[in-house]
């Protein structure tokens, strides 16, 4: 092998390690979970009512009880995160925005499913619809409250919104309700990943 050829070899090994060292730069973790919350919510204000169509309660409302999130993120980081540019008029989102996507522990998945039937965090099982607030963008040292709802069901009987899980079965999935991984993402890109049950 002559002089030369080794020369470039090395320098080319060089610029390999500067690569991944800048690569591995590049992945640091800037977002802060600030604070996480969960309770069980019944409040028409934050969630909202279903208008009964039909029976002896026609024209009522029903105000469905829900799992609730509270959780505040913040950009630590020097570059805006998440966008604007792709709204999805169908799904009321913004397809290039910050999104969070809940990932239960084997326990809370064996909890969400004995109590409701099917798993609530899931988007393609749930059949009762998640509510959701948030911010798509967070600029550098922004922070922003991220809010969600999963609909447990109605604490009365109606023709329009299945009837929730008991009391005790509802009491029973909010014990269990931190053991799940955040995971924060734009474009389905993981930037950030967060274990609630390290908080309590």
């Amino acid at each position: 092998m002559t002089m030369q050829l080794k020369k470039i070899l090395i320098f080319t090994a060089s610029i390999f390690i500067i690569l991944i060292v800048v690569s591995g730069c590049s992945n640091n973790q800037t977002l802060d979970l600030n604070n996480a919350t969960v309770n069980l919510t019944n409040d028409e204000g934050r969630l909202g009512s279903i208008g009964i169509t039909s029976g002896e309660r026609a024209g009522e409302n029903v105000v469905p009880i829900a799992l609730s999130y509270d959780l505040s993120l913040k950009n630590t980081g020097k570059k805006e995160i998440g966008g604007m540019e792709k709204a999805n008029k169908e799904k009321f989102k913004y397809d290039d925005g910050i999104e969070i996507h809940f990932e239960p522990n084997e326990t809370l998945k064996e909890v969400v499913e004995e109590v409701m039937g099917f798993n609530i965090y899931n988007e393609d099982e749930n059949k009762l619809g998640t509510g959701k607030t948030g911010y798509p963008v967070l600029e550098p040292n922004q922070e922003g409250d991220y809010t969600f709802d999963f609909i447990l069901g109605a604490l009365e009987e109606n023709p329009d919104l299945a009837l929730a899980p008991s009391m005790e079965q509802i009491e029973k999935l909010e014990k269990h309700a931190m053991d799940v991984i955040l995971i924060i993402s734009v474009e389905d890109e993981e930037l950030a990943r967060f274990d609630l049950s390290d908080l309590e």
